[in-house]
């Protein structure tokens, strides 16, 4: 099933099932969060957030999704981070000349050294798209997610003496994520 998407200047659409790929990706990279941080990260929690992002990229509704180790007693600074641009339509190009369906997710993550005082949260940018929408159509993308609408401020990390490593894309016909990691 196709969902049409209008972005800033183009119409498209969105496969379903190019969706659920593209997302089944980054869910693949989480679980392996999981399993380098078990006391930061359940599975459960993992699969929370994949249904979370389903539904917000099904509705063109992000365009930056991040997962940090951070110490909120040191002003948020990030120990380890994984980063996804999500592009829509005519930008998926920029990653994906060709067209089609690629990137594999699920790589192992290494663990950095992170203080006992560490936390995991995920957070968002939310895309021109899902800003200009009505509140009640914000609402409901966000409806049962845990997720607030936009306005409220998203997490404003510090990032001190890391370094970001690009880690692949992940894209199918209209949509694609750019990850990125950040860690020491």
């Amino acid at each position: 099933m196709a969902t049409r998407l209008m972005a800033t200047s183009e119409s498209f659409a969105v496969e379903q099932v190019d969706v659920l790929y593209v997302a089944q990706q980054i869910n693949l990279d989480l679980q392996s969060m999981s399993r380098t941080y078990p006391r930061l990260l359940s599975i459960d929690h993992a699969m929370n957030l994949f249904n979370s992002f389903v539904s917000f990229m099904a509705n063109n509704a992000v365009k930056v999704m991040g997962f940090s180790i951070y110490d909120p007693k040191q002003d948020n600074k990030v120990y380890h981070e994984l980063k996804y641009a999500i592009l829509y339509g005519g930008d998926v190009q920029t990653v994906a000349p060709q067209g089609g369906r690629g990137g594999t997710g699920g790589r192992s993550i290494e663990s950095v050294w992170i203080p006992t005082t560490a936390e995991f949260i995920s957070w968002v940018i939310w895309s021109d798209h899902m800003l200009t929408l009505p509140q009640e159509k914000q609402r409901l993308i966000v409806s049962g997610t845990g997720w607030n609408t936009p306005g409220i401020n998203s997490f404003k990390g510090k990032y001190d003496g890391g370094h970001w490593y690009n880690t692949g894309n992940y894209y199918s016909g209209n949509i694609a994520a750019e990850s990125k990691e950040y860690k020491p």
